[in-house]
């Protein structure tokens, strides 16, 4: 983490802004899994304080990977989620670009930099592997199309709202 990241904790939780890629080579996404993190997901990182998301993960797929991607037009999706740890809230957003590999970098094998691991994986299978956020593999796999705003929230509700109409607990699917 840098210190211009945007990304912070205290006492009450944690926030992280994040932008990450649905870098497809035809019929194959990229995906990404590193130490500490129970799972595969896209590739992509926090986004820092006075940079947009599409710059955000220009960047972060620099560092990653050492290639030069092209961030063309808005995001495919916007994700929300939030998830209780013991009581301390933890949010993120995170966008999620369309990113075409460039034609001359030969997409075998994608080497990693600082810990990062890389694989291909069919579109099709992307809901075979321990992927995370399960939540966004609709929209991945053309299930849901369009733009969508997802908002996700795993906490468990509070004993005053039990037998509330929750508007949140669940995947919503909105269109921006």
């Amino acid at each position: 983490m840098e210190a211009n990241d945007i990304d912070w904790s205290g006492p009450q939780g944690s926030f992280k802004l994040r932008a990450a890629g649905v870098v497809s080579d035809g019929e194959r996404v990229l995906v990404c899994a590193v130490d500490g993190i129970d799972g595969w997901f896209l590739p992509g990182g926090r986004v820092r304080f006075g940079e947009d998301s599409a710059a955000g993960l220009r960047r972060e797929l620099w560092e990653e990977l050492g290639v030069r991607v092209s961030v063309d037009g808005g995001p495919l999706l916007v994700a929300e989620g939030i998830r209780d740890a013991g009581g301390v809230i933890h949010q993120e957003v995170c966008f999620y670009y369309p990113v075409a590999w460039p034609e001359r970098v030969p997409p075998e094998p994608v080497t990693g930099r600082d810990g990062n691991r890389f694989r291909w994986v069919r579109f099709d299978d992307l809901a075979g592997l321990p992927f995370l956020p399960p939540e966004i593999l609709g929209v991945l796999t053309g299930r849901v199309g369009g733009l969508r705003h997802v908002c996700f929230d795993r906490r468990a509700p509070r004993p005053a709202e039990r037998g509330k109409s929750p508007d949140h607990g669940g995947m919503t699917g909105r269109r921006a």
